[in-house]
Order: structure tokens, then sequence, then C-alpha cells
């Protein structure tokens, strides 16, 4: 979870800080030389997961968007539902068809 200040943003946003909550899901596999066809000490990710929550829909270059509550949202409009951001009892949905929603506390 980072902590997004309003850095070149407007000037009504300029003294703004806002949370930006990020969620990774990393798995790595480590396999036997012996057995596989692999590099001895290398790992092997198997699965990338992650999920945004206070950050801009739709906006996919890298970098996170946080919407600020004193300036106009950029990116397309929440269509799915409120999710809690801190929530790890769920898996992360590697299906994002769902819409992108709001988060229920930040």
């Amino acid at each position: 979870m980072g902590c997004v200040t309003g850095r070149g943003a407007t000037t009504a946003t300029a003294a703004a800080t806002v949370r930006t909550v990020v969620r990774r899901v990393l798995d790595i596999d480590l396999y036997d030389p012996d057995r596989y066809g692999v590099t001895p000490g290398r790992i092997a990710v198997t699965r990338y997961d992650q999920e945004a929550g206070n950050s801009a829909c739709e906006v996919h270059d890298g970098f996170l968007h946080p919407q600020f509550a004193s300036a106009a949202p950029t990116g397309a409009p929440p269509t799915g539902p409120a999710t809690d951001p801190y929530d790890r009892s769920k898996e992360l949905d590697p299906d994002r068809s769902g819409g992108c929603g709001t988060v229920s506390r930040i």
C-alpha cells in the first residue's frame, strides 16, 4: 500500500494526500534441475496478479492514478461492485470483465 501525494496536481489538489491500496500476488516455483531442463537456482514465476484500489479505471500505463476528492475523476466511471481493498479472504479475480468498481474504504 502506498501513500500518494498530489505532486504535480492542480492547485486544488496540491495539498491533498490520498491512499492507493495495491494488493499483489506472486507465485513462484523452484524446479529441480535434475528432473526439468532449468537453470539451477533460478525461480519460475507461475502467477503474477494485482488489484489496485483508488486508481483510475481502465488506465493501464504502468502508473497509479489516484482519485482526489477535490478533483474530477479521470478514466471510465465505476461500473462494478464496491470492494474492500484490505479484504484478503478472497482470491484475486484474474477475470477483470466484471467492470471497474469502487472501494468501500481507504
